[in-house]
């Protein structure tokens, strides 16, 4: 049978891609060997969120005397909050389901293997079910799974990675977590809410390395406050069973240090998937980092494209969700650039961190001259009514022209509040047109406005320790 783009794999690029190419016209098949939504749906961005959105419940109710409540009784039953967190991945799901339907898309439940530019060979999930397809256009959208660093006892039982965790049948007593970046401290956040003893341990300098620096030290106190322990510039030697758990052998300055733990979180990154022998036949080019593409999504080969985590490219369900529609438009003879400029990336830590475009410290590695301004949300009168007063909004504009060229906050929803600061960047828009843009009130976007004022003046409600 003969189709005018296969989309091999359903993931958020994946899916987003074939619904796209479908609302142009064309004769779509997607195939997808695990579950509708990928990695993000069901391992990743839904299900995290879902657990982080209950932990916030047992803090409110923990801290309820601060708002004037007093609760004598409260308990959490664990088995009831993976029972939430799986129904809203079905509820998602089933919807992915009926967008594919409505689009009239042809989907395929097996695995896939490229044979060519124009040929796929599907094998079902039925046994002895088999066949081969042809498609003017192809769209790779396979994803990752996590990274499995060379770590001496890794395989150990209670070792988990981050699929693992998400299917725990209890909150551990302890637990030890590899890697400080977005994956490894949002489960910190979530754990340490429900009383977990959590220690993060990671090689870098300073936890959530592509964060800008004063993100990485406010956070740093945060996680202080939720009584997460952070060892940085520590490498993880090996991990064994031991008489109380798991052993985990830690270097820090010279010094090996044991540390013990009911588990192990190895939250290291994630691997791009696809089958080296494949590419090779079919000529396209990749790297260890991910299949090789243009602006445009393109592979090497004419009339293959790869979207998402395979082309390890900013592996974010957003980016994905974007590529796969700049790949299904190119595919179906439209024009569409990928522009990563104003990616924002988002990390749903408590309080939330988000930003876009560039740190200070990549300014200041550019030889760039620029203005900054920050405002603590301390200032912000809806902060202070939520007691979410934790956080600033950092801004960074070009010193010649004004344009935001930087935009970084962490507090309450800042994953919503980057938006301004997405338009700002992608816009070149300036500190003066974000300032003068009335923001309402009470909001938690009136710190953007007032970030905006410190740039070119001064701002109303914090003090100008400058004067």
């Amino acid at each position: 049978m003969n189709y005018q783009v296969c989309v091999i794999g359903a993931g958020t690029g994946g899916y987003v891609a074939a619904i796209r190419a479908a609302q142009l016209g064309a004769k779509v098949l997607l195939i997808e060997k695990k579950e509708l939504g990928g990695v993000c749906l069901n391992r990743g961005c839904i299900p995290t969120k879902t657990l982080l959105k209950s932990a916030e419940k047992w803090q409110d109710i923990t801290h309820s005397e601060e708002f004037g409540m007093f609760v004598s009784e409260y308990a959490y039953d664990w088995d009831k909050i993976m029972e939430r967190k799986n129904n809203v991945i079905y509820q998602l799901r089933s919807g992915i389901e009926k967008l594919i339907k409505s689009n009239k898309i042809e989907l395929v439940e097996g695995s896939a293997h490229l044979i060519d530019a124009h040929s796929v060979h599907i094998v079902t999930d039925n046994p002895g079910e088999e066949r081969c397809i042809h498609a003017e256009k192809v769209i790779l959208a396979t994803g990752s799974v996590p990274a499995k660093p060379p770590i001496p006892g890794s395989d150990c039982t209670g070792v988990i990675d981050s699929d693992d965790i998400l299917s725990l049948s209890e909150v551990p007593e302890s637990i030890i977590i590899i890697g400080a970046g977005a994956v490894g401290v949002e489960f910190a956040g979530i754990y340490a809410g429900f009383g977990c003893e959590v220690t993060i341990v990671e090689m870098a300098p300073n936890i959530l390395p592509i964060c800008d620096t004063d993100m990485q030290k406010r956070m740093g106190l945060s996680l202080r406050k939720q009584f997460i322990k952070t060892m940085t510039g520590s490498t993880v030697k090996g991990i064994k069973r031991g008489l109380e758990g798991l052993e985990v052998t830690v270097e820090s300055k010279g010094k090996e240090t044991v540390l013990s733990a009911e588990k192990v979180l190895v939250a290291t990154g994630r691997t791009p998937i696809f089958n080296k022998v494949e590419l090779d036949k079919a000529g396209i080019i990749y790297t260890r980092h991910g299949i090789t593409v243009n602006e445009r999504m393109e592979t090497s080969v004419p009339g293959v494209y790869a979207v998402g985590d395979v082309t390890g490219k900013w592996m974010l369900a957003h980016t994905a969700s974007h590529q796969g529609i700049i790949a299904a438009e190119n595919a179906c003879g439209h024009e569409a650039i990928m522009d990563y400029d104003a990616t924002p990336g988002c990390i749903f830590t408590s309080p939330e961190i988000a930003w876009v475009g560039l740190t200070e410290q990549e300014c200041a590695e550019a030889g760039k001259e620029v203005a900054i301004s920050k405002f603590n949300f301390a200032g912000n009168g809806k902060a202070v009514t939520m007691g979410q007063t934790d956080g600033l909004v950092k801004l960074i504009a070009d010193a010649a022209t004004h344009k935001v060229i930087g935009c970084h906050i962490m507090g309450p929803h800042a994953s919503d509040l980057i938006m301004e600061g997405v338009l700002a960047v992608r816009h070149g828009l300036t500190a003066e047109q974000l300032a003068v843009s009335i923001h309402p009130h009470p909001t938690l976007s009136e710190a953007v406005g007032e970030a905006a004022m410190g740039l070119f003046g001064d701002m109303v409600h914090q003090v100008n320790l400058k004067k």
